[in-house]
C-alpha cells in the first residue's frame, strides 16, 4: 500500500475505533487489533470505519478492509516491552474470523451476535452464514455477516476449511506450538515441489503436516488430500489408495498410476502422503512419477527417512521446545515451552481440575525432558494422570526409561524410544486390558463396540467386560474415540503405531488365527444382516455403516483367501446394493477374481457371486465380460434349479443386454425374471426388474408408465428410498420424452436430494444427466452444459463408464446447439470411436444422429440423409424407437434435408443408408 494511502487508511481506523471507546493494542502493517468495552461499541466502530472507507475517494484504486469481531475473555498485560492482551483463544478466534472474509466484509461470531442482535446500528442487518470450520478450532464456529445499507453485501464463499476441496480430518484436540516449523515448511513448499517431514515415530510429523495443509487450502484450486499409508502392507496399493482418497475410480485396462497421472496432469493439487517409512521405495517411485507428470502438483510427505527423490527437500521435525532441566525457570513461565504446554493442555482434558503448582511443575518439566519432547510420548504419559500423580509418573519414567538418558544408549533410534514407551504403557495394563488390546489389533480402520464385543470376547473376557476394558484403553490413550456425525455409530481406533505393536503381541501369543477367524465371521454376519436393510427404511444407516467398515471388509476378504474362501465370497457378493450405490471399489474386482479362482463348489453362492462380479465389469466398461459372467451365472442357477438365483441372474443379464442395445432380447429376459419373482412373491425382485425395464425402454411409453407405477408402489411398500429415487428419474425422463418440460423438475429435485442423503453417487450422476436433458430441451444450453460436465466428472470418479459415455454424447449435442460446429464435430467423432469400441449400440445410434444433424447445419444433406436412414433402420432392428421429443427434432432436420434434394435423390440416399452395415455407417460418420 502506498504511504499516503496507508496513512489515510490508518487515520480512518483510528478515528472509528477511538470514537467508540476502543483501545488499539496492536498494529502490524495495515492490520489493526483493538479491544472494546462492549460488543456494541466494536460493531459501531466497524460500521463507521466501513462507511468512511467506502466513501473515500481513493486513487488509483479503492481500499477494502475485512473485519472480524468476537467477544471473549482477555486481560490487559502491561510490561516494559509491550502493551498487549493475554487470552490466546479469544484473540486467535477473532483473527480466524477476520481471515475468513474479504475486503469490505464485516463478520461477527455467534457470541457477539447474541449481544448485539437487538441493538444493531441503524440501516444494518445480520446475515446468517452458518457454521464454518476455522483453522485450529476444535468445533465449527457460527458466523454472521453484517450488511450495511448502500455498501457491498455480496462476497465470495468464506475462506474457511469447508470452502475448499479437502479431506483433512477434524482435529479433536488443539494444536500446540510449532509456529516456526509451520512457517518454515510453508516456505519450503513454495520453493520445492516435494517436502518430506522426517523424524522418529511420535514426533508429530502427521499433525504438523495436517496443520500446514490446512493453512494452504486456499493455495490449491483442485484440493488438498491427506493420504494415510500406514494401513497398507502392499506397496502396489499406493496409487490405488491415492485414487480412492481423491475420489477417482480406477479404469479397466489401465493401471491406477496411469489414471492418477492423467487426472492430476493440469491440476493444482497438494497431496499429503503420511507414514511412508514402511513403503519408502514405492512411495518414492510414485512421488517421482506423479511430480514429473503433473507440473502443478506438490507433495508433503512424512516418513522416518527421506524418500530420496531428486529435488526433494527433507525437513527434520524437531521435538517440542523444552526447558533446561538444570536451570528451570519459575513455574509460571514453564508454559512458554511447547512440550510443557502440551502436557498441561492434555492433562486438563483428562482431569479438568488439574492444577500446575510449584510442587509438580519440576516433575512436569522432567517428564517432558525424559521423553525428549516427543508429542505422542507425552500424551501417553499424561493419560496416567487419573491414576498416578505427576511425581509418580516422573519416577516411573526414571525407572523404566533409563535408555533415554543413560550413556550412549541415548543415541538409539527414536523408534526404539517410542517402542520403549509403548512397552511401558502396555506393562502397566491389567492382564485383560492387554488381552483386549491385542485382539483389537485385528480391526482395520476402526471398529464399533458391538464388533469388539463379538470378536474380542471369550477366553477370559466376557462380553459384558468389553465396554469397561475398552473404556480403560480409551482413558489411557491407547484407543481413540472417533468423532461421528449424527445418526452414525460411535467408532474406535488405535493409533497405527499402537496397532502394529498390539498385532505383534497377538502373534507372539499365538492366537492371531483364532481372532482373525472371529473377525471374518463377524463381517460375514454383518453383510448378511445388512442385505435386507439395504432396500428398507433404514437403508441410509446401513449404507453408512458398510462405508465405515470398508477397511474391515477388505481385511476379512484378505484372511478369507487363506482360511475360508466361502466367507470371503459372501462378503464380496451379498452387499451388492451397497457396492452399486457407492461405486464398486477397484480392488473388489481383484478380490472376486482370486476368491472365484479358489472356490470350486457349484452352488447358489457361486452363481450369485458371478452375477455381482458381472456388475463390477459393467461399471468399468468391460461389456463383453459382463455378458459372459452374467450368462455363466444364469446357466449355473438353472443347473441348480434355484428359481430365486435364476431370476436374479436373468435380471442382470436382461438389463445388460438392453443397455447394450439388444432391447428385444433384454426385455424377454427381464420379463422372464419378473414372472419368476411374481411366482415367488418376491417384492424387491419384482420392483428391481420393473425398474430395469424403465431404464432404456425409451420408445414404448405405453409400457413405461405401467412399469414405473408398479415399481414405485412396490418400493413404497418396502420403504426403499433408493428404488423410489430411480423410478422418479424414470418418470421424469418419460414426461420429458413426451414433451412436458415443467413436470420433471420437482421429481428430479427430490431424486437428487435423496441420492445425496443416501450417499449414492451413481444415482446422483443419473439425476444430473436428467437435469441436463431437461435444460437441453428447454433451450437452456448453458445450464445443460453445467449439469453434463458435473455428471461426467462424477462418473469418472466412481468409475461408471456407461453413464460417462452418455454424458459425453449429450455434451456434444449441447455444443452443436450452441453453434460451435468444429468442437461438436470433434466431440461426436470421439464419442463414436469410444462407443463403438465398447459395443454399445443405443448411444452409438444417438451419437451418429447428432453428427447427422450437424451435417444438416453444414449444408451437407446427402450425408445427413444416409446417416438418419441408417439410424432409423438400426432402431427398428434393435427395437428402440425414438421418444416423441427426439422424433420431432429429427423430423425438422429431415424436412430441411428433403428441401435441398429432389425426391429421387432423397429416396436413393435413404435406401443406401438403410442398407449400410454398422461398420459402413461408422466409417461414413468418421469420414472427413
Amino acid at each position: 500500500m502506498m504511504p499516503s494511502l496507508l496513512a489515510r487508511h490508518n487515520q480512518i481506523l483510528h478515528q472509528a475505533i477511538e470514537g467508540h471507546n476502543g483501545y488499539i493494542f496492536q498494529v502490524v502493517g495495515d492490520s489493526f487489533a483493538a479491544a472494546f468495552h462492549s460488543a456494541s461499541d466494536a460493531l459501531n466502530a466497524a460500521v463507521d470505519a466501513q462507511r468512511e472507507l467506502h466513501n473515500e475517494a481513493w486513487t488509483p484504486a479503492p481500499i477494502k478492509v475485512r473485519m472480524g469481531i468476537h467477544t471473549g475473555a482477555a486481560q490487559l498485560q502491561i510490561d516494559s516491552n509491550d502493551n498487549a492482551y493475554s487470552g490466546y483463544a479469544t484473540i486467535a478466534l477473532t483473527q480466524r474470523i477476520m481471515s475468513a472474509g474479504y475486503g469490505g466484509q464485516l463478520l461477527i461470531s455467534g457470541a457477539t451476535r447474541e449481544l448485539v442482535r437487538d441493538v444493531l446500528p441503524e440501516n444494518t442487518e445480520l446475515l446468517d452464514v452458518g457454521e464454518k470450520r476455522l483453522k485450529d478450532l476444535l468445533r465449527p464456529e457460527h458466523l454472521y455477516q453484517l450488511n450495511i445499507v448502500e455498501l457491498p453485501s455480496t462476497f465470495p464463499p468464506l475462506k474457511t476449511l469447508d470452502a475448499f476441496l479437502n479431506n483433512l480430518p477434524t482435529q479433536l484436540t488443539t494444536f500446540i506450538g510449532r509456529e516456526n516449523e509451520i512457517t518454515e515448511v510453508k516456505q519450503e513448499l513454495e520453493s520445492h515441489r516435494l517436502v518430506t517431514l522426517t523424524g522418529s515415530g511420535g514426533t508429530g510429523k502427521t499433525r504438523l503436516s495436517l496443520q500446514v495443509a490446512a493453512e494452504l487450502l486456499d493455495h490449491f484450486d483442485h484440493g488438498v488430500w491427506f493420504v494415510e499409508l500406514a494401513p497398507l502392507a502392499d506397496p502396489e496399493l499406493i496409487p490405488q489408495t491415492i485414487l480412492s482418497t481423491i475420489g477417482v475410480q480406477e479404469q479397466q485396462g489401465r493401471t491406477p498410476l496411469e489414471v492418477l497421472k492423467e487426472y492430476l496432469h493440469e491440476k493444482q493439487t497438494l497431496i499429503v502422503l503420511d507414514n511412508c517409512e514402511h513403503l519408502v521405495s514405492a512411495s518414492a517411485e510414485v512421488a517421482n512419477t506423479l511430480l514429473n507428470a503433473a507440473p502443478k502438483l506438490k507433495i508433503l510427505a512424512s516418513s522416518r527417512e527421506a524418500l530420496g527423490v531428486k529435488g526433494e527437500m527433507s525437513y527434520p521435525v524437531p521435538s517440542l521446545s523444552l526447558p533446561d532441566i538444570k536451570h528451570l525457570p519459575v513455574f509460571e513461565q514453564l508454559s512458554r515451552y511447547e512440550a510443557v504446554r502440551l502436557f498441561i493442555d492434555r492433562a486438563l482434558l483428562v482431569a479438568p481440575h488439574f492444577v500446575v503448582d510449584k510442587d509438580n511443575a519440576p516433575h512436569i518439566a522432567q517428564i517432558c525432558h525424559r521423553l525428549d519432547g516427543i508429542p505422542l510420548a507425552i500424551e501417553l504419559a499424561v493419560a496416567r494422570i487419573k491414576m498416578l500423580s505427576v511425581e509418580q509418573i516422573s519416577k516411573r519414567l526414571d525407572d523404566r526409561f533409563r535408555l533415554l538418558t543413560g550413556g550412549a544408549r541415548t543415541a538409539l533410534p527414536r523408534q526404539q524410544t517410542l517402542r520403549a514407551l509403548i512397552d511401558w504403557s502396555y506393562d502397566i495394563l491389567s492382564e485383560n486390558e492387554r488381552l483386549l488390546l491385542r485382539r483389537l489389533s485385528v480391526f482395520a480402520g476402526g471398529w464399533t463396540l458391538e464388533a469388539a464385543e463379538e470378536v474380542c470376547s471369550g477366553d477370559n473376557i466376557e462380553i459384558y467386560d468389553v465396554l469397561d476394558l475398552l473404556t480403560q484403553l480409551v482413558n489411557k490413550s491407547l484407543v481413540v474415540v472417533m468423532e461421528h456425525s449424527q445418526g452414525r455409530e460411535t467408532r474406535y481406533r488405535m493409533l497405527e503405531t499402537i496397532r502394529q505393536y498390539a498385532r505383534e503381541k497377538l502373534l507372539e501369543a499365538g492366537s492371531s488365527e483364532i481372532i482373525r477367524d472371529k473377525h471374518l465371521a463377524y463381517f460375514v454376519k454383518l453383510v448378511e444382516q445388512a442385505e435386507p436393510e439395504l432396500y428398507r427404511s433404514n437403508q441410509v444407516f446401513w449404507f453408512n455403516k458398510l462405508d465405515d467398515e470398508l477397511d474391515n471388509l477388505r481385511m476379512a476378504m484378505e484372511w478369507a483367501l487363506v482360511a475360508n474362501v466361502e466367507s470371503g465370497l459372501q462378503i464380496a457378493s451379498i452387499p451388492w446394493r451397497f457396492w452399486n450405490a457407492h461405486g464398486y471399489p477397484g480392488d473388489l474386482g481383484e478380490w472376486f477374481k482370486q476368491l472365484l479362482e479358489r472356490y470350486i463348489t457349484t452352488d447358489i453362492l457361486h452363481a450369485r457371486a458371478l452375477a455381482v462380479y458381472s456388475i463390477w465389469h459393467f461399471q468399468r466398461g468391460n461389456f463383453p465380460e459382463t455378458i459372459r459372467l452374467a450368462g455363466q451365472s444364469l446357466q449355473m442357477a438353472r443347473r441348480l434349479s434355484d428359481r430365486q438365483t435364476e431370476a436374479f441372474s436373468l435380471n442382470f443379464l436382461g438389463a445388460f443386454n438392453m443397455l447394450q442395445g439388444n432391447v428385444g432380447e433384454g426385455m424377454s429376459l427381464l420379463e422372464e425374471s419378473l414372472a419368476i419373482y411374481r411366482t415367488l412373491g418376491d417384492k424387491i425382485g419384482q420392483a428391481d426388474t420393473l425398474r430395469f425395464l424403465t431404464v432404456v425402454n425409451r420408445g414404448h411409453p405405453e409400457y413405461l408408465a405401467d412399469f414405473i407405477k408398479e415399481a414405485i408402489r412396490l418400493y413404497r411398500e418396502l420403504d426403499d428410498l433408493s428404488g423410489i429415487t430411480i423410478c422418479l428419474m424414470s418418470l421424469a425422463r418419460l414426461t420429458m420424452w413426451q414433451g412436458d418440460f415443467s413436470a420433471p423438475a420437482p421429481m428430479l429435485d427430490e431424486a437428487i436430494m435423496t441420492s445425496r442423503q443416501l450417499g449414492s453417487q451413481a444415482s446422483e450422476v443419473e439425476a444430473l444427466l436428467a437435469y441436463g436433458t431437461l435444460a437441453y430441451w428447454r433451450g437452456d444450453y448453458e445450464g445443460a452444459m453445467a449439469f453434463y460436465e458435473e455428471a461426467i466428472g462424477m462418473s469418472e470418479k466412481i468409475g461408471d463408464r456407461f453413464q460417462n459415455l452418455w454424458g459425453r454424447v449429450h455434451k456434444a449435442y449441447v455444443v452443436l446447439r450452441q453453434g460451435d460446429i468444429q468442437k461438436a464435430r470433434a466431440l461426436f467423432k470421439d464419442n463414436i470411436k469410444t462407443i463403438s469400441e465398447a459395443s454399445l449400440i443405443i448411444p452409438l445410434v444417438y451419437a451418429i444422429e447428432g453428427l447427422a444433424s450437424l451435417h444438416v447445419n453444414q449444408n451437407q444433406p446427402e450425408r445427413a440423409a444416409q446417416l438418419f436412414a441408417w439410424a432409423d433402420a438400426m432402431r427398428e432392428k434393435i427395437g428402440d424407437p425414438r421418444p416423441p421429443v427426439e422424433q420431432a427434432s429429427i423430423e425438422k432436420d429431415l424436412a430441411a434435408v428433403h428441401s435441398k434434394l429432389d425426391d429421387a435423390e432423397f429416396t436413393r440416399l435413404t435406401a443406401e443408408g438403410r442398407t449400410m452395415t454398422m461398420e459402413q455407417a461408422i466409417a461414413l460418420a468418421l469420414e472427413e
